[in-house]
């Protein structure tokens, strides 16, 4: 025993005579003066792009008096973003390093010396070496001086990480991140490891992240190996080569590519020597296993993860269905605004089942141990033991489409979800040591909090039990409105239930098989099970917002008759129903990251809700239940609002879903049918005076515009005539229609003493799509009669400043006034002058010659620039203090405004750059602002593709204008749906990350000198053929 004690002794003083330092940032000196922003512009941390999941530091390559911020903001400063309105914002610093040599793999260790922390809100520092988690709560600082310089009071502290047999040679990744509680400050970070470890000597063009095959097939035969790289300087070659032979070659320009590149299909298990040279030079040559993979679809593209990050309720990694009732999901936040889920907490508090606008309930999750009845709270410092949630392993977080799983460590369960359009699937694994319980609740945390005013829950028989919750969220956007639902849901087990109980706010009733409640805080009961002969439980839940027949009919049409007990095959048909829309769109990018992003934002462009049940039946807004005559084409849709979705939303679905289109369409007037009007808001199916206008017109507009005619057209128009002609009116609890239109109708704009001022814009433009349609049904004097009100958005300008100015009854303007401050976020609606001065999608050509051409190009250039380097977003929802804000709706027909001002090239240039700095591939980046149920994500796929409608598509001739397309082939399946043709093709030959420029175009074959089209051309089928080019043409697309 004693030989071994002086053994390891003398091998411990052996290793620590020998240890080196790898790598250093900055120096242990109790100073922050090498690093950026040092030693008081924390304040800059956005400004200076840092924190972003994009963002990294490389050993050997990076400055960190540039490249490395002293301070690591945590999640509750509101000068990096978080809070305010815009949710939890975690931040990171990513380090990245390549290792020659590694020697045994033993005795290194990371060291991370903290000069200073927040004195009352300490941070939970994570660090993530290779996958691997390390989590710490610092001491707290005892002044906040530090952050600004003063060091006289500081509280340092040192965190000591072992990484035997985790550094690996190749590339290596550390990441820090704080994920609750405030800023920290770093005074140096370090790799420590044995002498025989050496550090690469880095490619001076390209950074190697990553080699790995791909677990699919392109096709029946090519396989992907995955070659994951930054591009550094110039435009370095990258060559892969398999077993001696080129698979591979490529020009890299900038930024991240994560390639596919092609090796031979596999009928068996092949091993494989890769090598990857960059411009000649080897950069790494290795082995891999190849072995037969399923040929991927679209749908295996998606990511349901991305863009979860301070995300709102109506965003989360579950497994959803086109426009589905339900929408199981984890939540993780406690309640109030942007509740639902973000990764930044670890945990899980319920699973649930409803995330609509302004609607939430029915939680579930499997637990085990004592029982507890009420939700832990969102904390991970300091956790509630008197209440039931569970710490998840995030590295067994599982987010594909149609599927979610995770592990929760505190109960050892696996959660596994997947679900149809009205119904959900689960399946619990439960550890064999003890019985397994789930815990159904009825009042969860949610983002707009709700009270239950009767519910009742009740044990039917041994595997199944059913209940209902009357709910109503108060004054969910004004005054005069409240969100009024019931929730019925049916649940039912695959093994017979052991024990089953129900609680009352506090009270526990522990052999209650029902039980009701009025006004209850909280209501919900618990089913306990066998788990130590069989550990799974499966269980399947069917809901209604009409009756429990229907939850019981939806469960049996939707789960139970076509899948049984099977939950793969109900993941699969999710899937399955996805791949059917996703597949319309086929994008050619050997860039698989591109691929995710593209998919992923296509997806979520589907994520409305369905509120009727598969027999059709419904519940409007006076709370009776009316049906739909036709269930397989019909169904009752709601959501969050149709503001400005005319520049989003409503183009991807004319385009590329056409029979979601006509059903949005045919909602709209079943509503009309049952209450009289249409509704703008019409979450639940109820009249939410959410926004302004009556922006569900351009949408049922532009439908009929783009062929799309399969109802009754009169009574459309005899709707949205009516819908811009009437005062406002009470429906059930909510309101609806347009609350200025008095004060507009008799001063031709909405005075600011009045009423909000920008409605004038919005109206005049609501007016104009009417005309539109009236031209069409060839009723002439509503056309005159809409067309003039399409121009009344001209007395809002004012000639001396070309900006939409404030003006009173009087027709006097404002006299005091500033584009970025008067009347922000208040008489100009989530945004400011500056920004609602370009509010005339109609009429572009007309705004641009009212302010000046030279004006408007240069106002709009310059806001481009100054926007471009805070990624187009506007810290903490600040819309009115930036110019140019894509995380909101007001700005995002800007880039295409260069295309009727005669500077196509500008277009090209601003539309790509949203792209590039807004829309990101990860969890935090993919969004930057509200993603607002699909806009911002159809958003990027029209961008992507290349093609826009400023005026939505609404024109009695709609046009698509051009931007500059992502991909250099993009084939959108059009599948002969409402009379048209096949396919349309948009070839953009040499398209790049720098090739953006249209140099020259084609359309059919034909030379195409304008930068607009008829979008007839595209529905008919055919091919638009764009030359591509890195510099402008500021010759092309001229032509009018």
């Amino acid at each position: 025993m004693k030989k071994t004690v002086v053994l390891f002794y003398l091998i411990s003083i052996a290793n620590l005579i020998q240890a080196q330092i790898v790598w250093n940032i900055g120096e242990k000196d109790k100073n922050t003066a090498g690093f950026a922003l040092a030693p008081d512009k924390y304040a800059d941390f956005l400004k200076n792009d840092f924190g972003w999941e994009d963002k990294y530091f490389i050993i050997g390559w990076s400055n960190p008096k540039t490249d490395f911020p002293y301070v690591l903001p945590g999640t509750s400063d509101v000068w990096a973003g978080s809070l305010n309105g815009a949710g939890i914002r975690t931040q990171e610093i990513n380090i990245l390093f390549r290792m020659k040599e590694t020697g045994s793999g033993t005795g290194y260790k990371l060291v991370v010396d903290v000069l200073d922390a927040h004195s009352k809100n300490p941070p939970l520092l994570k660090i993530t070496v290779n996958g691997h988690v390390y989590k710490t709560v610092l001491p707290k600082g005892k002044s906040d001086a530090s952050l600004t310089g003063d060091y006289s009071q500081i509280t340092p502290n040192t965190i000591e990480i072992p990484l035997d047999d985790i550094i690996k040679t190749g590339s290596n990744t550390v990441q820090l991140k704080v994920i609750e509680g405030s800023w920290l400050i770093l005074d140096d970070v370090r790799l420590e490891g044995p002498s025989s470890a050496k550090l690469e000597t880095l490619n001076p063009f390209v950074y190697l992240r990553n080699v790995k095959v791909a677990g699919y097939q392109l096709n029946e035969k090519a396989q992907p190996l995955l070659i994951d790289v930054e591009h550094l300087k110039d435009l370095p070659e990258l060559t892969v080569r398999l077993d001696g032979k080129t698979i591979l070659k490529q020009r890299l320009e900038k930024g991240r590519y994560k390639l596919e590149a092609p090796m031979p299909a596999v009928e068996k298990e092949t091993l494989s020597v890769y090598e990857v040279l960059i411009n000649g030079d080897l950069v790494e040559k290795d082995t891999v296993l190849r072995t037969p993979e399923h040929i991927v679809t679209p749908a295996d593209y998606v990511d349901t993860h991305i863009g979860t990050a301070h995300s709102r309720w109506m965003i989360a990694p579950g497994p959803w269905m086109p426009f589905s009732m339900v929408k199981l999901s984890p939540d993780n936040e406690n309640a109030g605004w942007q509740a639902g889920y973000d990764p930044s907490i670890e945990s899980v508090g319920v699973f649930s089942h409803v995330h609509e606008w302004t609607m939430a309930g029915l939680g579930m999750l499997p637990v085990n141990g004592a029982l507890k009845t009420k939700i832990g709270d969102q904390r991970q410092i300091e956790k509630d033991p008197e209440a039931y949630r569970s710490a998840i392993d995030k590295t067994t977080e599982k987010t594909p489409l149609g599927y979610y799983a995770v592990r929760l460590t505190d109960y050892d369960i696996e959660a596994e979800l997947t679900s149809t359009t009205r119904c959900s699937f689960q399946r619990y694994t439960y550890p064999q040591d003890k019985d397994g319980r789930v815990m159904i609740d009825l009042k969860i945390p949610a983002e707009y909090r709700y009270n239950i005013l009767d519910a009742s829950v009740n044990q039917v028989n041994d595997y199944t039990v059913e209940g209902y919750s009357v709910q109503q969220t108060t004054k969910v956007w004004s005054a005069d409105d409240n969100q009024d639902y019931t929730i019925y849901f049916t649940i039912e087990f695959d093994k017979p239930i052991k024990h089953f109980g129900t609680w009352i706010n506090d009270t526990i009733f522990s052999d209650e098989k029902a039980v009701n409640a009025l006004k209850p805080d909280n209501i919900g009961c618990f089913a306990e099970f066998d788990t130590k002969t069989n550990p799974v439980v499966q269980v399947r839940t069917g809901i209604s917002f009409v009756d429990m027949e229907g939850s019981r009919r939806n469960l049996s049409e939707e789960v139970t008759k076509p899948f049984g007990w099977s939950f793969d095959a109900v993941r699969n048909n999710n899937q399955k129903t996805w791949n059917d829309i996703l597949s319309r769109v086929n994008i050619e990018t050997n860039d698989s990251r591109e691929k995710t992003r593209f998919y992923t934002n296509m997806y979520r462009a589907f994520c409305r809700n369905t509120f009727s049940d598969v027999d059709g039946r419904w519940v409007d807004a006076t709370e009776k239940i009316q049906r739909l005559k036709d269930p397989a084409n019909e169904v009752a849709l709601g959501c969050d609002a149709f503001w400005n979705t005319f520049w989003n939303l409503n183009q991807v679905w004319n385009l590329i879903a056409p029979e979601w289109s006509s059903r949005w369409v045919k909602s709209q007037l079943a509503m009309y049918d049952a209450n009289g009007m249409l509704a703008k808001g019409p979450a639940g199916m109820e009249y939410i005076p959410v926004m302004v206008a009556e922006h569900e017109i351009p949408l049922l507009v532009s439908a009929y515009q783009m062929g799309i005619r399969d109802y009754d057209v009169e009574k459309m128009f005899s709707a949205i005539k009516k819908m811009q002609t009437v005062q406002p009116q009470k429906i059930g609890d909510g309101l609806t229609g347009n609350r200025d239109i008095e004060a507009y109708l008799k001063y031709k704009y909405v005075p600011s003493d009045l009423g909000r001022f920008s409605n004038s814009l919005e109206y005049s433009f609501d007016d104009w799509t009417v005309s539109q349609l009236a031209k069409a049904l060839g009723k002439i004097d509503d056309y005159h009669y809409f067309a003039d009100r399409g121009t009344w958005w001209k007395n809002t300008i004012d000639p001396e400043t070309g900006y939409a100015r404030l003006r009173k009854s009087d027709g006097s303007f404002e006299k005091d006034f500033d584009p970025f401050v008067t009347g922000v976020n208040e008489h100009y609606v989530e945004g400011n002058a500056w920004q609602l001065t370009f509010f005339v999608p109609q009429d572009v050509p007309e705004l641009v010659k009212m302010i000046g051409k030279d004006r408007f190009l240069s106002r709009l250039s310059e806001g481009f620039r100054e926007s471009e380097g805070w990624r187009y977003n506007a810290p903490g929802e600040r819309y009115g203090d930036f110019p140019v804000v894509q995380g909101n709706q007001q700005s995002m027909h800007f880039a295409f405004l260069f295309n009727w001002a005669g500077e196509p090239w500008q277009t090209q240039k601003w539309s790509r750059s949203i792209l590039e700095r807004y829309y990101g591939y990860g969890a935090g980046d993919a969004y930057l602002g509200d993603e607002d149920q699909g806009q911002m994500s159809a958003w990027f796929i029209m961008a992507a593709l290349g093609l826009f409608q400023t005026d939505g598509g609404c024109n009695i001739n709609p046009v698509y204008e051009i931007a500059s397309p992502l991909y250099e082939k993009a084939t959108i399946n059009l599948e002969n749906r409402y009379g048209r043709g096949k396919q349309f093709v948009i070839k953009a030959n040499g398209a790049s990350r720098i090739n953006k420029y249209v140099q020259s175009a084609k359309l059919n074959g034909k030379p195409l000198d304008s930068f607009k089209f008829p979008a007839a051309n595209l529905l008919k089928g055919g091919m638009l053929e764009l030359e591509m080019g890195d510099k402008p043409n500021y010759k092309w697309g001229l032509k009018k």
